[in-house]
């Protein structure tokens, strides 16, 4: 009796063995179906490389004379955003940065000055962390009030149209639009920077973003 019992749990010992990788094999290509199934439905970020220029319209107004460093500025996309021939950002998805210089005109050698950035953009009701090159604004000084220079970070500036006497400035910036009754409006009175709720600017990612 003893002899069969040994024999019984021999086989027995035999059968779980041999059973054993087969269930191994089948739980590998389980995960490997389960793996490649979650790569479909999650698919790998789109990267949109540094030095991608963002061509904006902004919702929030803002001058040198109201507006105070750490005043929230919103903006939209004007243009789809392309890499490649890949449209990654669609047109109006929002970017929200912040006033970094707002100083009003009188204060620092008679000049107003105005900066700001953006640090996060917005697309399809998910928020992404960017970097924007800083839009810092420079009203003209007391002997040049049809002007204001335009420059990005501490960079050589640009004319953009002003209104003076009645008349809208010649000159048209390569950052803002100058459309009547948008972009940078540099008033005759007090020398101030505004810019409108409308208003076109072009910043450029300072470095890469995923989506």
């Amino acid at each position: 009796m003893k002899r069969f019992e040994t024999i019984a749990a021999l086989l027995t010992a035999a059968l779980l063995a041999g059973c054993e990788p087969s269930t191994n094999s089948a739980s590998v290509n389980e995960g490997k179906r389960a793996g490649g199934i979650l790569s479909v439905l999650r698919p790998e970020p789109i990267t949109v490389p540094e030095g991608t220029a963002l061509p904006v319209v902004l919702e929030t107004g803002m001058s040198s004379a109201t507006s105070r460093s750490g005043d929230r500025v919103v903006a939209r996309l004007a243009e789809d955003v392309r890499v490649g021939e890949k449209v990654v950002v669609p047109s109006g998805s929002e970017l929200r940065g912040r006033v970094t210089a707002a100083v009003p005109s009188g204060r620092v050698k008679t000049r107003a000055r105005l900066a700001f950035d953006f640090d996060t953009l917005v697309v399809d009701g998910k928020e992404h962390s960017i970097g924007t090159r800083t839009v810092d604004l420079t009203a003209g000084d007391t002997h040049n009030r049809d002007a204001a220079t335009i420059g990005i970070g501490a960079g050589a500036g640009a004319i953009v149209g002003a209104v003076v006497d009645g008349k809208k400035g010649a000159g048209i910036g390569a950052l803002i639009g100058g459309a009547a009754g948008t972009g940078v409006v540099l008033t005759d009175t007090g020398k101030e920077i505004t810019l409108g709720t409308g208003s076109r600017v072009n910043v450029r990612l300072t470095r890469e973003a995923r989506l």
